[in-house]
């Protein structure tokens, strides 16, 4: 038998007992929707267009005010990623290795603790987290951001799990709607948005993600120079399901029914099914985009 452990093997191990450490600690810094699981479990089932709930004062307020404070900004300092094309404009950021306030916050989301309470309100008892926090992270949209329409992957490329459910939680604060930047959930025809959620201050989102749950920021962002849109996302995942119509490995983006769409911007949907738009891919496929958005980025 060999005894030997991998690197990998200690690391999960050491960030399963830390996460098991502070879990019971760490539900104190949420706000008392908690204590209201079996009211939020019926708002989510019954909701339209697909299952979602509004959490709101996610937080409670000192910490909420902390997170707001310590979110870094666009700099050399933080390894933030761009994404700048017609599809998607915005900033993600995974790496967490200068700021410990947010990696202990992903432990606390990650928690057995509170994964019980992500499984009670959606109501999918083999609800798990995932430790790779694949696609998760800080995400910021600057004037101009967007994102378009999109079905998220439903397929982990790395653990084979399905993609269940997403909590986005924002800490953007003077925010007016005539901003944009609202979470938009359409229909499953993909007809028409039947709600939309802006991201107010210390509230969060937790929505079902499915064959059918198209989501998005899809018109630019027209808040002031010296704000953005500042959210946290992190997924939740389960055993693939038998049922599951179609499997997706990238998310799958589409534009608005009404938008115009041209051969460069269609190649582009193309690629980015497949993987992440690259500056090369705008400089071969649509060199002119940055001025052909006609309103929609």
């Amino acid at each position: 038998m060999n005894n030997e452990v991998s690197m990998e093997d200690k690391t999960t191990s050491n960030w399963v007992d830390v996460k098991e450490q502070m879990s019971g600690k760490a539900l104190e810094m949420f706000g008392s929707w908690i204590n209201n699981i079996e009211k939020l479990n019926e708002e989510f089932a019954n909701a339209c267009p697909f299952p979602n709930v509004v959490l709101q004062q996610f937080f409670v307020p000192e910490m909420a005010e902390k997170l707001y404070q310590s979110f870094p900004k666009v700099t050399a300092e933080h390894k933030w990623i761009l994404y700048n094309n017609p599809i998607e404009r915005k900033y993600a950021l995974t790496d967490f290795t200068n700021l410990p306030q947010f990696n202990n916050l992903f432990l606390a989301l990650q928690s057995s603790e509170f994964v019980s309470i992500i499984k009670k309100i959606s109501g999918i008892e083999n609800l798990e987290s995932d430790p790779h926090l694949h696609g998760a992270g800080l995400h910021q949209h600057a004037p101009g951001g967007k994102l378009d329409m999109h079905l998220d992957y439903s397929i982990h490329p790395i653990t084979g799990k399905e993609r269940r459910v997403n909590l986005i939680i924002y800490l953007t604060k003077d925010w007016l709607d005539e901003y944009e930047g609202a979470i938009e959930l359409w229909n499953s025809e993909f007809t028409r948005c039947e709600k939309k959620i802006y991201p107010s201050f210390n509230n969060a989102v937790l929505f079902r993600t499915s064959d059918v749950s198209y989501h998005g920021l899809p018109f630019p962002i027209k808040c002031p120079q010296d704000n953005s849109r500042k959210s946290i996302a992190i997924y939740y995942v389960s055993d693939p399901r038998s049922n599951t119509d179609s499997v997706r490995y990238k998310a799958q983006f589409r534009p608005l029914p009404t938008q115009p769409v041209n051969d460069n911007l269609k190649k582009l949907y193309l690629v980015r099914e497949k993987r992440i738009i690259t500056k090369e891919d705008l400089e071969t496929i649509y060199p002119n985009w940055e001025s052909d958005g006609n309103g929609y980025w």
